[in-house]
């Protein structure tokens, strides 16, 4: 990969403050939804009691600190990995639609898959069973060795292709030169 364009790209895109304010945004939004993801039925709970606001931020914190203490510090930081990657990729998306007028096919597209995967990994393998049970693998993370690294990983590797793939469609557009 050619980290000389993935480098020019995001000093055009992350120039401007809204893109850092939104990639900031949207990353703190897939870590939430990553912790809901593994803790629905106790967020239902708590929006059905009316609960504070403090409490679903306690509910958000205890989630987290579940997912560290029962998946591990690798997993974890896979979690918070694959929340900024997905920020920082889609709001290169949000740029290269303003800018070229293109969603950009394909590519952006695997970016998307990436996020999916990062989310089908985003806990200990008892946990993942809720998203795992959508494809009728219940307990299938189970049996890997690395507790759901194996699909995490890849999703990392898929969101940082998909930003170069962005990054290069930005500068062949001739719309972010230098």
């Amino acid at each position: 990969m050619n980290v000389i364009v993935m480098k020019s790209a995001f000093l055009i895109v992350f120039r401007n403050p809204a893109y850092v304010i939104s990639s900031i945004l949207i990353s703190s939004f897939m870590f939430f939804i990553f912790i809901l993801a593994n803790n629905f039925s106790t967020f239902v709970t708590v929006i059905g009691l009316n609960a504070s606001p403090k409490l679903l931020l306690d509910v958000t914190t205890n989630g987290a600190s579940n997912i560290l203490y029962a998946a591990g510090a690798a997993l974890f930081s896979s979690i918070i990995a694959v929340s900024i990657l997905s920020g920082i990729t889609i709001s290169m998306i949000i740029y290269q639609l303003r800018i070229t007028r293109s969603f950009g096919g394909k590519k952006n597209l695997a970016g998307f898959g990436g996020i999916f995967g990062g989310a089908f990994s985003s806990a200990c393998s008892a946990c993942s069973t809720t998203l795992a049970s959508i494809f009728g693998v219940a307990g299938g993370l189970a049996i890997f060795p690395l507790k759901g690294l194996e699909i995490s990983l890849p999703s990392i590797g898929i969101l940082v292709a998909s930003m170069y793939f962005i990054s290069k469609g930005l500068m062949e557009s001739g719309r972010c030169k230098i």
